[in-house]
């Protein structure tokens, strides 16, 4: 993203030519050490602080949440929306490129080689997931705009703590532990319920739910406003 010559100047062709390219980048590196891709995938989600300017780009479904911490008015400002394979649009572009797209359960949906079993994506954006024609890497890209006074932090994690946790659920878990502990504490209240949920559900069976916390305006000597943020990485094992 850094060496992309639209750095700066053009975001949203900043991001999609940056994710294409570690697409080919993870062909390249695939290829020389014999790993297969055909159903083998991530996603991927960047967010980038250029005040006043918010920009987030993503494929598949590591969740982005942008929201604000401020004690009369913690709310969700953005958040990344999944991409499915029954999503709008998304299933008329794996269709018409060839792939096929089935209902498996209630809410669930895969992507298959038409006539085939195989492979079963869940997501019709994603790197790598190289077996079904139509499958994206160029991200959603959005754009949003915040004060210098605003009082805003960015959870972005795996999708293992959206799995049952939505938006507004994350918002009231973390907001007033941010305000209070900082985004370290936060992200690892966030990864503690998200670990609970998971065990009262699924039993010793947890996806990967590693979350980032940034808060912006903080109280800190001597910051500006594109200094002033905390941020922590947490994982069940940090």
């Amino acid at each position: 993203i850094t060496t992309n010559r639209h750095w700066g100047q053009d975001w949203s062709l900043c991001l999609k030519e940056a994710f294409l390219a570690a697409q080919q980048e993870l062909l390249a590196f695939a290829a020389r050490e014999g790993f297969n891709l055909e159903a083998s995938g991530a996603a991927g989600s960047v967010l980038i602080f250029e005040g006043p300017s918010i920009h987030v780009a993503h494929i598949g479904d590591a969740g982005c949440l942008v929201a604000s911490w401020n004690r009369h008015d913690s709310r969700v400002l953005y958040g990344t929306q999944d991409h499915k394979p029954d999503s709008p649009g998304e299933r008329e572009r794996l269709e018409a490129a060839g792939s096929e797209v089935r209902q498996v359960d209630v809410e669930s949906f895969r992507i298959y080689i038409k006539g085939t079993n195989f492979p079963g994506l869940t997501m019709s954006r994603a790197f790598g997931d190289t077996a079904c024609a139509g499958v994206l890497q160029e991200p959603h890209y959005h754009q949003m705009f915040v004060q210098p006074s605003d009082e805003f932090y960015a959870v972005i994690a795996s999708d293992g703590i959206w799995e049952f946790i939505d938006y507004a659920k994350a918002v009231d878990l973390s907001a007033k532990k941010l305000r209070l502990k900082g985004p370290r504490e936060a992200a690892r209240y966030l990864v503690d319920c998200s670990r609970k949920r998971w065990a009262a559900y699924c039993g010793e069976y947890c996806d990967d739910i590693t979350a980032m916390v940034v808060k912006w305006n903080v109280s800190v000597k001597g910051s500006d406003a594109n200094t002033n943020h905390e941020f922590a990485v947490t994982n069940p094992e940090s």
